[in-house]
């Protein structure tokens, strides 16, 4: 996957800096790459959707809406291959992530990530759009 990097500089953790032009293609990003380090999302199939919402202010917003996607992982085994946003304002965040069932048959499986930290959280704008940095607790 190209639209993201390992952040390598962390120790019995994982991270992610993802780059975006909108804050709405920034939250889809981050969470597409954080199913990215639990299996090869580009062999995910799309056979079922759900919808996962949080409230709470950025940066802390990502982390949140990041766990509410490890939890529907985690409750019912789903990984997400595709994620668009049906809401966002200040505050407020509403995702419709597709994809399917984890299968070890099909899916490698590569990282087990238990949670997104606040641990170094970072949402910035620059000039070319917004940069995203999260640590994940594995």
């Amino acid at each position: 996957m190209s639209f993201y990097e390992v952040i390598e500089d962390v120790t019995a953790d994982a991270g992610i800096r993802v780059k975006a032009k909108t804050l709405q293609e920034l939250l889809c990003k981050v969470i597409l790459a954080t199913f990215n380090e639990i299996t090869n999302i580009d062999k995910v199939q799309r056979r079922e959707s759900y919808t996962i919402e949080v409230s709470s202010k950025m940066p802390y917003l990502l982390a949140d809406i990041i766990n509410e996607a490890l939890v529907l992982h985690e409750a019912k085994n789903f990984v997400a291959s595709d994620c668009q946003v049906l809401e966002l304002s200040d505050g407020h965040a509403k995702l419709k992530l597709s994809g399917d069932k984890f299968d070890a048959e099909k899916n490698e499986p590569k990282l087990v990530i238990k949670a997104a930290t606040y641990h170094r959280l970072k949402v910035e704008k620059n000039p070319d759009g917004y940069v995203a940095e999260v640590i994940f607790d594995i």
